[in-house]
């Protein structure tokens, strides 16, 4: 292992390193080191070493000779001799930059990891040069202020412009500590210290690093760069994991934030939300069922009540869930924070140029070129929906001819896996197709994926149902006449969506929570046996455990994304016909619960940690799940008004007008809902003003008023300097 204790050295010291391969210890100035406690590491680089653990390389070739290794080819030794040049180029910037290093090999030393650490000082010193924004003391209100060194002040004026602030920034200890005197540097939770690291790597700012992440990674001179865990955090969060990930309470979504980002804990914070919100439609449809039972049909009297209700649930889901999520990031210090600088993504490809925000050399690919990769994958997307639905109807047809001995219902079993299956297939064409449009930035890339994903899954999955509301019954299809079970479309309706909703739950999460342990096990199994072949002849050795970073390397990378995806699926399922399978919400509590406790799962045992990403708001899904919104009032009202015999006798012209008067009294209580209750409460807006005035005092102030009072007076009896008078303008001697 070798340590790198960071700072810029004098002309005439020896470089940290010369290779960037582990070596014996050696500090800053060629002296050991002293036996101090270094800071954690929470970043980690995995740069490769060898093209394979069966090739000798490296300082140890001998030795690696010694166990039977091959020599490399040609190829593989320049390589090799690449990576060298550029890790060693990387490794000296790091440690230039005041970062403290640990490196040492992987078990088969095919890798070299690099554990990134940085002292409170320096965290400090960048936190102040980039306005980072820590959270205050509760007596401040817990705001958020930018980061602040005490100023002593001057000796003329004897100290009186003298600003002590570090007092009024809250200190971050884990229970155990909370009696013990706060260190200094308690004020930065770990999501701070991770981001400022982040941002001494990438930065070409003052005592920072410039190192190109997204590059290296493009170039394959970096294979992995990830956060480390935490593993006593990771027990607290495992043991609470349903008031932290499944009911988000205020103390416990803290938690969440606190580790993960402000991104992930509103993802966890919405789905609290919507647990929350399904319990009183799960009740009612749970009553609603048994009366269809004793009935016999979905389509009774209740049936309008609950379209109604329905329809004012989704309409008020997402405006309440708008007023939480403001709530809580005006609490976590994100409320209307810009778009922000992102890193480029390591697959984007470009051109060299100048970037003219940052300066540096960035990679460049004009809008000109992509638009046509665009029209492309709109093309294929419209080809692909036209081919799904001709599929889609097929599958009516062979239900249709087999329908008798129960083959009904088989058919509606194959046609959820079908759509299933179709969702998997399209989930890797949307993804080939957006990387063929080589965004630069991650959230031009899942806006995107998302807008591909949601036209092609919107009628994968919902098609099937709109038909048999709107266009089965007493109609042909490829000239065969078409009708609905026992001539009620609501049942067939009902039947069909509680296949999908029943297939989803099962398979989906089956496969959501095993595969990362399928491809875990791969992964552990081929490192096990290339190790084997590469280090040990004697069955009987012991094998050396792997090192924590290196376990952590092995496990896939989270995106918020995929989880998002398919919650507005499930979205979709609940409210868009409820009102033909009024249970539906039952199964969708209980699906988001299991979507919770899966999903805090894979991120505590089966992903890498995550970067901690700030977020103002859920966009864009906040304006997908509102569409959704939307789409089921419009949808829930047409089935009772054109599918249902409630309006039997109606003319069509007098149905079209009743749901036009009912679609726009709905659409004018969600104005008037916007208008009386914004999406920011009142409370909170206060707050935020209250919050702002109280940075100003004691940040940009330096006190309570009367210490202004104070400070005036003794500024007055101070002797001051005098004026200078100068006996011609400067500007006529120049003349």
């Amino acid at each position: 292992r070798q340590n790198y204790r960071g700072s810029k050295p004098a002309d005439n010291d020896p470089p940290p390193a010369d290779n960037g391969e582990p070596e014996a210890e050696r500090p800053m100035d060629g002296q050991p080191l002293p036996s101090l406690l270094p800071p954690r590491s929470d970043v980690v680089l995995v740069f490769p070493y060898k093209t394979s653990a069966l090739v000798k390389w490296g300082d140890a070739e001998m030795d690696e000779g010694a166990r039977g290794l091959q020599p490399p080819s040609d190829q593989d030794k320049h390589r090799m001799e690449s990576w060298k040049a550029k890790r060693g180029t990387v490794l000296h910037a790091l440690s230039d930059s005041g970062l403290v290093l640990m490196l040492y090999y992987s078990r088969d030393r095919d890798e070299i990891f690099v554990r990134i650490g940085a002292d409170v000082n320096h965290l400090k010193q960048i936190a102040e040069m980039t306005r980072y924004k820590l959270e205050l003391k509760p007596q401040y209100l817990s705001a958020y202020a930018e980061y602040r060194n005490d100023y002593p002040g001057r000796r003329e004026v004897k100290y009186v412009d003298r600003c002590v602030v570090s007092h009024i920034y809250k200190s971050h200890q884990a229970l155990a500590d909370e009696q013990a005197y706060p260190q200094p540097g308690a004020i930065f939770r770990t999501a701070d210290r991770i981001r400022l690291i982040d941002h001494i790597i990438r930065s070409s700012d003052h005592n920072c690093a410039g190192v190109d992440i997204g590059q290296l990674m493009h170039d394959g001179d970096l294979k992995h760069y990830f956060p480390m865990h935490e593993n006593s955090r990771l027990r607290e969060l495992d043991e609470d994991w349903f008031k932290c990930f499944a009911w988000g309470s205020p103390e416990h979504i803290d938690k969440v934030r606190d580790y993960f980002g402000e991104r992930i804990a509103l993802y966890f914070l919405f789905m609290s939300h919507l647990n929350k919100w399904l319990i009183i439609p799960s009740v009612v449809g749970v009553a609603l069922f048994i009366y269809e039972v004793i009935v016999g049909t979905p389509d009774n009297k209740t049936s309008l009540i609950l379209c109604i209700g329905m329809s004012l649930w989704a309409m008020l889901f997402v405006h309440f869930w708008r007023r939480l999520a403001a709530t809580y990031t005006v609490k976590w210090g994100t409320y209307g924070m810009g778009k922000q600088l992102e890193p480029t993504r390591p697959e984007f490809k470009g051109v060299s140029r100048i970037n003219p925000v940052t300066g540096r050399v960035d990679r460049y690919y004009p809008w000109s070129e992509r638009i046509w990769r665009v029209l492309f994958s709109a093309s294929v997307l419209t080809v692909t929906c036209i081919a799904l639905g001709f599929c889609i109807m097929v599958l009516f047809l062979l239900r249709h001819i087999f329908h008798q001995n129960n083959g009904r219902f088989w058919w509606q079993i194959v046609n959820a896996l079908c759509v299933e299956f179709f969702n998997e297939v399209f989930k890797a064409v949307a993804k080939w197709l957006t990387d063929r449009e080589n965004h630069r930035a991650y959230s031009e890339y899942q806006n995107h994926l998302l807008a591909k994903s949601v036209v092609f899954k919107f009628i994968n999955c919902y098609i099937s149902l709109y038909y048999i509301a709107f266009f089965k019954n007493n109609e042909t299809l490829f000239g065969q006449p078409m009708v609905c079970v026992d001539h009620d479309c609501l049942k067939d309706l009902g039947s069909q969506l509680a296949v999908f909703m029943i297939t989803r739950l099962t398979l989906q999460n089956f496969l959501e929570f095993g595969w990362p342990y399928i491809v875990m096990f791969i992964r552990n199994y081929r490192e096990n046996t290339t190790f084997n072949t590469s280090m040990f002849t004697n069955p009987l050795t012991v094998m050396p455990d792997l090192s924590s970073a290196e376990k952590q390397s092995k496990r896939e990378d989270y995106d918020v994304y995929e989880d998002m995806d398919e919650v507005l699926i499930l979205y979709g399922y609940t409210t868009l016909f409820v009102v033909a399978c009024p249970w539906v919400p039952l199964l969708a509590a209980i699906s988001s619960m299991l979507e919770c406790f899966l999903d805090q799962k894979k991120l505590v045992f089966l992903y890498r940690r995550p970067f901690p990403v700030p977020a103002a708001n859920n966009e864009p899904w906040d304006t997908a799940f509102d569409i959704f919104g939307v789409l089921a009032m419009v949808t829930n009202t047409a089935v009772i008004i054109f599918s249902s015999t409630a309006f039997e006798g109606w003319t069509h012209k007098s149905r079209l007008l009743l749901f036009i008067a009912i679609e726009h009294m709905m659409v004018l209580g969600r104005v008037g809902l916007s208008l009386l209750m914004p999406s920011l409460p009142k409370s909170v807006r206060v707050l935020q003003m209250q919050q702002s005035v109280m940075v100003h005092r004691h940040l940009n102030l330096g006190g309570e008023e009367d210490d202004h009072e104070t400070r005036a007076n003794a500024m007055l009896t101070s002797q001051a300097a005098g004026p200078f008078i100068f006996d011609a303008d400067d500007e006529d001697d120049d003349a």
